[in-house]
């Protein structure tokens, strides 16, 4: 019993010492979650109003600003072909050949006809020449001298005849050559090298891109807002971020009966050729002056559970914290929505970093003003 009770008061003494140490030192330190929300980082814009242009929007087709079917002016077997399709070519530049043995040939027969109705030409001439000074002598008839007048003539019409026929063979045989009649792009080749080409029966497809169309048509109850000479973009998913300005060239009279639309057509640069024939583009059109609006990013709209649309803007410099505010929306401009109430000009709009912010919340202004 004796040894059991000097142990247990051995034990005792030790446990009070340890309390006691523990009782001496400092306090435990204050949890981090007494100490109040961590401050979030987010970034900020001024509300301000924009300059906002109305507009509607339609889809279009790009076309070519011309295209031009070129064919040969007379028959024959093509050649070559001194261009393909893509290649951009000049005025006048030559674009195909025809085969031109048999042409050839007909136009040195002419000259060669020429040459003899010349000489036959001068020949009567001579004669006629010296049958008139006979007759005014009186040494010869004048049956004779109007043979020679007549034989003269008729020189002179089968010269002007042969003249005519070399002037057919050479302009048949300049148009074995077909020449570019505009600068342009080589669209498409009808034909291969060694095929037949008819008259008037098109071989190439020259169409001009320095400067596009795009063909358009706005529903019969807005064509009231279109005007020609209004303002007009176009983009296209094949150019991300890229928006094509023109104008507003030419509105149809009628609308169309079957789908209650109103043709139009704009005109615009392609210095670039970014806008080929065919393609499919989004138009927008200018319908009026620009209005001052103000516009947020989609991403600074949040919802609350009642899917009504709220904002968080700063109040405070030094300590800034978060203040909700209840907003309606309007239209939406590309990235921008319209907000029609619950903002203020000059007030600081939370534009990232809401999402996991609570009214009242602390923030940290990492990029803004």
């Amino acid at each position: 019993m004796t040894r059991s009770s000097d142990r247990m008061r051995a034990i005792g003494i030790t446990l009070l010492l340890v309390l006691s140490s523990h009782g001496c030192g400092d306090a435990p330190p204050v949890s981090s979650a007494a100490a109040g929300p961590r401050a979030r980082a987010v970034r900020i814009e001024r509300v301000e109003p924009r300059p906002v242009t109305t507009s509607l929007r339609v889809p279009g087709l790009v076309a070519a600003e011309a295209r031009i079917e070129l064919a040969f002016r007379v028959a024959g077997f093509v050649a070559r072909f001194e261009v393909d399709a893509g290649d951009r070519v000049a005025a006048g530049q030559i674009l195909a050949q025809l085969e031109t043995d048999e042409l050839g040939r007909t136009a040195e027969a002419s000259r060669a006809a020429v040459a003899r109705a010349e000489a036959r030409a001068r020949d009567a001439a001579q004669t006629f020449g010296r049958q008139r000074e006979l007759l005014a002598e009186h040494t010869n008839s004048q049956r004779a001298h109007d043979r020679a007048s007549a034989d003269h003539e008729m020189a002179q019409a089968e010269l002007a005849e042969a003249r005519v026929q070399l002037e057919e063979a050479r302009d048949k045989l300049s148009k074995a050559t077909l020449r570019a009649p505009v600068a342009g792009w080589i669209e498409r080749r009808l034909l291969e090298p060694h095929e037949l080409a008819r008259p008037q029966t098109p071989v190439l497809v020259l169409t001009q891109l320095d400067r596009v169309k795009v063909r358009a048509a706005v529903s019969d109850v807005r064509a009231a807002e279109l005007r020609r000479g209004a303002h007009a973009w176009v983009t296209t998913p094949l150019h991300p971020g890229r928006r094509f300005e023109g104008r507003v060239a030419r509105i149809d009279l009628a609308a169309d009966s079957a789908t209650r639309t109103l043709p139009f057509e704009l005109e615009l640069a392609n210095p670039e050729l970014a806008l080929r024939p065919e393609l499919a583009v989004e138009v927008e059109v200018s319908t009026g002056e620009p209005e001052m609006l103000i516009l947020v990013p989609l991403t600074a709209v949040l919802r609350d559970v009642d899917t009504q649309p709220f904002c968080f803007v700063l109040s405070g410099d030094e300590e800034p914290r978060v203040l909700r505010r209840p907003v309606e929306l309007g239209a939406i401009h590309g990235d921008r929505v319209e907000v029609s109430s619950g903002l203020a000009v000059g007030e600081r709009l939370v534009a990232r970093g809401q999402h996991f912010l609570r009214p009242d919340d602390p923030v940290r202004v990492v990029q803004g003003d």
